[in-house]
């Protein structure tokens, strides 16, 4: 491959605190690998986002024969140094059983003992991804900052607050001693505790622009390594579970790459422009630069709709679960998710006892969390009040649909193939993000438009989230730079 000059520049260089900005299909990954090729003396450890990239990265070195780079994610670093083998683990906490186990009797008995039990999980979980050290009052108030809860929510943090902390000592505790199970974030918090001395010289971390506050200060606090950060900050959609963008965070030398060899300068110019719109709305002044290929790559809505070898990309699992029946009962046939189907939840535990709850068939109800409502809009209170998107949209997944979601169900089991198989592949944005893909068709109505920001941004409410809007404007950012060939772009 033929490196560009930006890209020469990255790989020149010896900075104590290097900062990389790389633009989608910039080839970052390739120009870390050339680096690291160029010093086989250096002990490098890469830091991945995920399992599945820190996989395919040993691979790519494997073929090099690149021996002095080590690989791991966050996640995997911190299991060893912490020695957390002994530790009971789960994917998640339910909120069910921190009701049962940890809120108060008193409280139990009250209306807002669901939202004190959902409380004390995004607490927990914002705890854990933060650089806060002590659980006192610097937490909640971070918390209400950065989270900016519902009238609700805030009124209750504001009663309880204390009283949630005592709470969230103990949930650690337990973990801690194998009373009760840990989640994974349980165990990257404890490193954050550790005066471990990482043996290498120099410590990559990929995806730097959706890192947790704890990863950044556990990388920052071995301030005897070269470190490199290397993300996009256009890409930063992973907000929602308390990521920043560390690329704008910290200081260090500064590189942009601006050339991206997935798609054609026409479609590069268009994106950039719209981009650099919409985070003027917002009267911010950071500019998106991105320069493409010679190639031709077809987009916006002259691009003729496919029946089949193209990719679909929704906003929400909502819209994508409609496209996909749309798309079969047009006869599609052989369909892949990206990630693996059971990853959408269409008809999980929860959307199976929503729909029994709106039917009046409580007996029904397998979810312990489901079990707690007494009435199907309930939930939908419950889910406004608790700001819980996924909750939203598993409501309106059973509002619009009701029965028909098992019939559904069994339509898309029927015609699940391997990827490679597939006439049509689906995702959501977030499942998408790293991927590529020959012809994509963005979900129609489904992305925040730029006429929405200016709407919302304008608006004076007092609970507006300006990160958030960020972040809508790089959901679509993300989902419009997957194509090579064509694409047909949702309207922004």
């Amino acid at each position: 491959m033929r490196l560009t000059d930006e890209q020469r520049a990255v790989i020149e260089s010896d900075n104590q605190v290097s900062i990389i900005n790389a633009v989608a299909g910039s080839g970052k990954t390739t120009t870390l690998i050339e680096y690291a090729a160029c010093r086989p003396r250096e002990r490098i450890l890469y830091l991945a986002y995920n399992r599945s990239a820190a996989a395919e990265l040993k691979e790519r070195l494997l073929a090099r024969n690149l021996k002095h780079v080590a690989v791991s994610t966050m996640h995997g670093l911190a299991y060893r140094y912490t020695g957390s083998h002994s530790l009971k683990l789960e994917g998640d906490i339910s909120e069910w059983r921190l009701l049962d186990q940890y809120v108060p009797a008193a409280e139990r008995a009250t209306e807002h003992a669901t939202l004190y039990a959902w409380l004390l999980k995004d607490l927990l979980n914002f705890y854990l991804n933060s650089d806060i050290r002590a659980l006192d009052d610097s937490l909640l108030r971070a918390h209400m900052t950065i989270t900016a809860p519902s009238d609700q929510a805030g009124a209750l943090i504001e009663r309880h607050g204390e009283e949630m902390l005592a709470i969230l000592r103990n949930i650690l505790a337990d973990m801690r001693a194998g009373r009760t199970p840990a989640i994974h974030d349980f165990y990257l918090k404890l490193f954050q505790f550790v005066p471990a001395r990482l043996p290498y010289d120099l410590v990559m971390v990929d995806e730097a622009q959706d890192v947790s506050p704890v990863m950044l200060a556990i990388v920052r606090r071995q301030s005897h390594l070269r470190q490199i950060f290397v993300g996009d900050s256009f890409q930063q959609i992973y907000g929602f579970r308390f990521a920043i963008d560390s690329l704008g965070a910290i200081e260090g030398n500064r590189y942009w790459l601006t050339q991206t060899f997935r798609f054609g300068d026409k479609l590069a110019r268009h994106l950039s422009a719209q981009i650099n719109n919409a985070y003027e709305i917002l009267d911010e002044t950071i500019s998106l630069q991105i320069r493409g290929t010679e190639q031709d790559t077809r987009f916006g809505k002259q691009v003729r709709k496919q029946q089949s070898h193209k990719t679909v990309i929704a906003r929400s699992n909502l819209s994508l679960f409609e496209s996909v029946i749309e798309h079969i009962t047009r006869n599609a046939r052989n369909l892949y998710f990206e990630g693996g189907h059971p990853g959408y939840g269409f008809l999980n535990s929860r959307v199976v006892g929503l729909y029994y709850l709106k039917e009046g068939q409580a007996a029904k109800i397998n979810d312990p969390f489901i079990q707690r409502f007494p009435s199907f809009d309930e939930v939908k209170r419950f889910a406004q009040d608790a700001q819980s998107q996924a909750l939203s949209l598993a409501w309106d997944l059973v509002q619009r649909h009701g029965s028909r979601l098992f019939e559904f169900d069994r339509s898309i089991k029927e015609r699940l193939v391997a990827k490679q198989y597939a006439q049509a592949v689906f995702t959501t944005t977030h499942k998408a993000k790293g991927q590529e893909y020959e012809d994509v068709e963005m979900v129609q109505d489904d992305f925040t438009t730029r006429e929405d920001l200016a709407r919302l941004y304008n608006s004076g409410k007092s609970d507006l989230n300006p990160a958030r809007l960020k972040e809508e404007i790089n959901i679509y950012y993300v989902a419009a730079t997957r194509a090579k060939n064509s694409i047909r772009l949702a309207d922004f």
